[in-house]
């Protein structure tokens, strides 16, 4: 299997770079650097720092620059992640290469994780600048745990990755890509909590996000990188069995859309 993970990322990336060496990547850059500046000159010119009682007992911290800045490079980082991960089919598909990717004796899981492997790469950068664009314009964090930290960062990228699957198959099945991917991220970014806590939601919307993995493995890597706290492994495991779900549900509904796929052509 590791030799088709290595194999898929060093293919993805030869044919990345030839086909938008750095126009992709820069654009979720500026995007990235448009979520700094709007938190900051919100904050500072708008509200002028006067914030609600509230914000601080839902966030967790007073620190409204950080808790937007984190959010928005998070938000950036997972719409990357998921949208190059659950659009490896359907790409294939466009190509005329799923076929041959199906028939091959390469591990399905392997094909994923290589596609998803890259993309952190790419994904990595973008995050990078924009926490970096956020230092410059202000954002300052506790020293969190270097444990809790990674495993924050960890169960955030499995979410990811378990989202992609499902969202894949969904491409797959309906051809399309564009108004799949932009109604669940539209969707991710208003209940998941990436700009605001969610306890300002209606009760039955934030009850709608805890569907998602998501929610709540980003809720645990602010959290620990806003105030400092340890990750008790306890809270980790509605994200961790989520996310599990997600990717044994992915996983089976892509090969049923994939068997659907080629007995309605050959019919």
């Amino acid at each position: 299997m590791w030799q088709t993970v290595f194999a898929t990322a060093a293919r993805n990336q030869r044919a990345n770079l030839r086909a938008f060496p750095w126009a992709f990547t820069l654009g979720h850059m500026i995007e990235g650097g448009y979520l700094v500046l709007v938190s900051y000159f919100s904050y500072v010119y708008l509200i002028q720092g006067d914030l609600d009682n509230r914000f601080a007992l839902y966030a967790g911290s007073g620190n409204y620059l950080a808790y937007a800045i984190i959010g928005g490079a998070l938000n950036v980082f997972s719409i990357s992640m998921m949208m190059n991960v659950s659009r490896a089919l359907i790409t294939e598909w466009r190509e005329g290469t799923l076929e041959a990717l199906l028939l091959s004796p390469s591990s399905r899981n392997g094909y994923f994780l290589g596609t998803a492997l890259q993309q952190f790469y790419r994904s990595g950068m973008v995050l990078l600048a924009v926490l970096v664009f956020g230092i410059l314009a202000g954002m300052r964090l506790s020293a969190p745990p270097l444990l809790s930290a990674g495993i924050g960062g960890v169960l955030f990228i499995l979410s990811c990755y378990a989202m992609a699957l499902v969202l894949g198959s969904i491409m797959l099945y309906t051809r399309d890509t564009y108004i799949v991917q932009n109604t669940l991220f539209a969707v991710t970014t208003l209940l998941c909590g990436f700009q605001f806590p969610r306890q300002y939601l209606p009760g039955f919307l934030q009850t709608a996000g805890e569907v998602f993995p998501l929610t709540s493995s980003l809720q645990l890597l602010r959290r620990t990188l806003l105030t400092g706290e340890a990750i008790p492994l306890r809270d980790t495991l509605p994200a961790l069995l989520l996310s599990l779900v997600y990717i044994a549900v992915g996983m089976w509904s892509n090969r049923l859309v994939e068997r659907g796929l080629f007995e309605k052509h050959q019919a």
